[in-house]
C-alpha cells in the first residue's frame, strides 16, 4: 500500500506534539500559554490532515497510537488535580467507603498513613466528599493496592483501556476514521498526562454498541457500569428501548448493584456532592451563559436540565440507526446546555463522531483548549482563578459556533442532492381496500363509485351483523371477513386478498365520508413517480359541517405536530383515505391491528424516507353512527392508541 503523505503528516504532528508536551510538562518552566498552543494547534492541524485521507496502513496506525499513549504515561498533569482524589477514594474504599467523608475530615484524623498526607494536601474542593460513580471507584481501588500512591498506575490504567477502545472502533469504522480519535493530542494529553477517566466511560458504551446485537444482556451490564463511571451516561439509555428487554433489565441491575454495594456501607452515594457540583459549578458554559443573562442563575440551571432533557429525548425518538446512534449529538447538547465543560470532556463526543462529515466535533476539540488560559494559570488578579480569560472564551465560542453553522448548510446541501429520482409505474394496477363494519346504507355507492377505476376491489368486513357483505358484493366487490376487530386488522385481512399482479393500493373508508371521485388524484402521482405514499388531507380539503367533531379536530392536530415535532417533517392529517405503492407498504412491515394504523403507516413511511406527499380531500358528513367519534370509548380509545404508536415508533423501534 503507498504511504499517504497526508497520514505520515498527521503521525509525525501528533506524535511530535504529545513528545512536546510532555517535556513542557515535566522540564520547562515556560509560559503555560506555549503549552496550550501547542495542544490546540497540534490537535486541530492532526484532524485536518486527517479528514483528507481515506486509507491509513494498519501498522502505521497502531504504531503510533502505541507510542503517543507509552509517552504519554511519562507527563505531568500541570494545573490539573484531580487524580490526587482519585488516589485518596481507592485508598478509602479499601477501607471501607469513600461516600459521605470530606477529605478535609483527614485533616485531625491520627490514623490516616502518613503516605498519604502529601495527598491530602493537595485534593481540590476538599471541604466536597467525591462525587465519582461506584465504577470508578472499584477501579481506584484496585489501582490503588497495586500502585500506592504513585500516579503513574492511574495513566498505564487509563492508557490500557483508552487503546481497548480503539480498538473497539477499529471493529466498526476504518482506521483513517478511528485515527481522529486515536492520534488526538487532546485525547492522549487529557486521558494520560492530565489524568482523567472519561475514557472508562466512553469504552463502555463503545463496547456495549458493539456487542448489542449479539450480546444484550453483556451490552446491557456495560452501559450499567457506564453509568456507575459518570451519571451523564445514562443520556444514552434510551437507546436501550430499542433493544431486547433484557439489556435494558441488565443494565439496571448492574448499576444497581454497583450503587448497592456502598449504600450498605454508609447512607451517602455521592449525589450529594454531585448536586452542590450542579448547583454552584461555573466553568468555561456555552450556552448556558445565555440562560444566564435572561434568568437568575438557579433558574437558568433548571431551564438548562429541561431544555436538555427535551432535546435529546427528540434526537432519541428521530434516532434511526440503532448501531451508530447520534450520541455525539446527544452529548453535544449536554455540553452546550452545562453550567461548566471542561475540555476532557470532548472524550464523551470524539469517539461517536469519527464516522460523521459533520466538523463540529472536531473544531471543539481543537479549541476548547483555550479554556485552560484563565486567572489561574495566567497568574493574574485581573481574573479569578477558575474564570477564563475573555478573548480565549470568545475564540473559542466564535468557532465553534462557525463549525456548526457550516455543518447545517452542509446538511441541508446534502438532503437536497439526495433527492429521489421519478420512478415511474409502467403498468399500474390498482387494488382498493375498503374496512367495513356494519355500513349496508352506504357500502354499496362507495364501491361502484370506485368501478372507473378498473381496480380489484375487497371490502374487508369486519363482523358486521347487518347485510354489508350482500350490498357491498351486489356493487362488484370482493368480500373477505376478518372477524377479529379493529380497523387494522380489516386492512391487513383485504391486503392479503389482493390479487398479486396489483402494485398500487388505495384504502378508503366504507362510511360514505371520504369521496371516491377524488381517488385519481391520490393515485396519480404514484403513477408517475413522483411519490411512494399519498395521504388524501381533509385539513387541505373541504369539511363539511359536522363531518369531523371537536376532539377528531383536535388529536388530529395534536398528532401531526407531535410528528413535525419528532421528525421534522410536516404532515397536515391522519386521514384513512390514501394510496400507497405495494413494495413500499410491504417494507413498511404493518403491524398495527386497531385505530393506530394510519399513524403507524405514515411514521413508518417517514422513518424510511420514503417520499410521502399530501393532496387535498374533500371530506363529508359519515352515513349512520361513527364507531370512533360516535362514542365516548371510542375517542378516548383512538386518541390513545394514536398517541401510544407515536411513542412506540419513536422510541421502541
Amino acid at each position: 500500500m503507498s504511504i499517504n503523505p497526508y497520514n505520515i503528516t498527521a503521525a509525525l504532528v501528533s506524535i511530535t506534539s504529545v513528545a512536546v508536551l510532555v517535556f513542557i510538562s515535566r522540564y520547562l518552566d515556560i509560559s503555560f500559554l506555549y503549552y496550550v498552543a501547542t495542544l490546540s494547534l497540534s490537535t486541530a492541524l492532526t484532524f485536518a490532515l486527517l479528514r483528507k485521507s481515506n486509507k491509513l496502513n494498519f501498522g502505521l496506525f497502531w504504531a503510533i497510537t502505541i507510542a503517543m499513549h507509552a509517552m504519554a504515561i511519562f507527563g505531568v498533569a500541570l494545573y490539573e488535580d484531580d487524580y490526587f482524589r482519585f488516589i485518596l477514594d481507592g485508598w478509602q474504599v479499601l477501607q471501607g467507603t469513600p461516600y459521605g467523608k470530606a477529605p478535609a475530615e483527614f485533616y485531625s484524623d491520627p490514623n490516616l498513613p502518613g503516605h498519604l498526607w502529601p495527598i491530602l494536601d493537595n485534593v481540590n474542593n476538599p471541604n466536597v466528599p467525591t462525587i465519582y460513580g461506584p465504577t470508578l471507584q472499584f477501579i481506584f481501588a484496585a489501582i490503588y493496592a497495586i500502585f500506592n500512591i504513585d500516579p503513574i498506575g492511574l495513566r498505564i490504567v487509563f492508557a490500557i483501556i483508552n487503546i481497548a477502545l480503539i480498538a473497539i472502533l477499529t471493529r466498526r469504522y476504518p482506521l483513517h476514521q478511528v485515527a481522529l480519535y486515536a492520534w488526538c493530542p487532546l485525547v492522549v494529553t487529557e486521558l494520560i498526562i492530565h489524568i482523567h477517566p472519561d475514557g472508562i466511560m466512553v469504552m463502555f458504551l463503545a463496547a456495549g454498541l458493539w456487542l448489542a446485537r449479539k450480546h444484550p444482556i453483556l451490552a446491557g451490564t456495560l452501559w450499567g457500569a457506564a453509568a456507575g463511571v459518570k451519571i451523564i451516561a445514562l443520556a444514552a439509555w434510551p437507546l436501550m428501548l430499542r433493544w431486547p428487554k433484557k439489556a435494558l433489565i441488565s443494565a439496571i441491575v448492574t448499576l444497581s448493584i454497583l450503587y448497592g454495594y456502598f449504600a450498605l456501607l454508609g447512607p451517602s452515594l455521592g449525589f450529594d456532592s454531585t448536586s452542590t457540583f450542579a448547583n454552584e459549578w461555573l466553568f468555561n458554559p456555552m450556552g448556558f451563559t445565555l440562560l444566564s443573562i435572561v434568568a437568575p442563575q438557579n433558574i437558568a440551571r433548571l431551564l438548562a436540565a429541561i431544555i436538555g432533557i427535551i432535546i435529546i429525548m427528540f434526537i432519541h425518538a428521530r434516532t434511526r440507526d440503532k448501531d451508530f446512534p447520534p450520541l455525539a449529538a446527544i452529548f453535544g447538547i449536554i455540553l452546550f446546555l452545562a453550567p461548566a465543560v471542561n475540555s476532557w470532556y470532548m472524550i464523551w463526543i470524539l469517539p461517536f463522531a469519527i464516522g460523521s462529515r459533520q466538523i463540529w466535533p472536531f473544531v471543539a476539540a481543537s479549541f476548547i483548549p483555550l479554556s485552560y488560559i484563565t486567572g489561574l494559570t495566567l497568574d493574574t488578579e485581573t481574573l479569578r482563578e477558575f474564570e477564563v480569560h475573555m478573548a480565549a472564551w470568545s475564540i473559542e465560542a466564535i468557532a465553534i459556533l462557525s463549525a456548526l453553522l457550516y455543518d447545517l448548510i452542509q446538511t441541508k446541501r446534502h438532503k437536497l442532492q439526495e433527492t429521489l429520482p421519478a420512478t415511474p409505474i409502467e403498468n399500474p394496477n390498482i387494488g382498493v381496500v375498503i374496512p367495513a363494519l356494519n355500513e349496508q346504507d352506504s357500502i354499496g355507492g362507495v364501491v361502484s363509485s370506485l368501478r372507473d377505476l378498473d381496480a380489484s376491489i375487497i371490502v374487508a368486513d369486519n363482523g358486521s351483523t347487518d347485510e354489508t357483505a350482500d350490498y357491498a358484493i351486489a356493487a362488484g366487490a370482493k368480500i373477505v371477513t376478518e372477524k377479529q376487530k379493529g380497523y387494522g386488522a380489516a386492512c391487513l385481512a383485504g391486503i392479503a386478498a389482493l390479487p398479486d399482479h396489483v402494485n398500487i393500493i388505495l384504502f378508503i373508508d366504507a362510511d360514505g365520508s371520504d369521496v371516491p371521485d377524488e381517488a385519481m388524484h391520490l393515485i396519480q402521482p404514484i403513477i408517475d413517480g413522483h411519490a411512494d405514499m399519498v395521504i388524501g388531507s381533509r385539513a387541505l380539503g373541504n369539511i363539511e359541517n359536522g363531518a369531523m367533531t371537536p376532539p377528531q379536530r383536535f388529536g388530529n392536530w395534536l398528532s401531526t405536530r407531535l410528528v413535525k415535532l419528532i421528525w421534522q417533517k410536516n404532515i397536515t392529517d391522519l386521514g384513512p383515505f390514501r394510496a400507497i405503492r405495494r413494495d413500499a407498504l410491504e417494507q413498511l412491515a404493518m403491524a398495527d391491528r386497531d385505530f393506530g394504523w394510519t399513524i403507524e403507516m405514515q411514521v413508518k413511511a417517514i422513518q424510511h424516507e420514503m417520499r410521502v406527499l399530501e393532496r387535498p380531500a374533500n371530506y363529508r358528513k359519515r352515513i349512520g353512527i361513527s364507531k370512533i367519534s360516535g362514542t365516548i370509548s371510542g375517542v378516548w380509545g383512538a386518541g390513545t392508541k394514536i398517541l401510544y404508536v407515536i411513542g412506540r415508533e419513536a422510541f421502541f423501534r
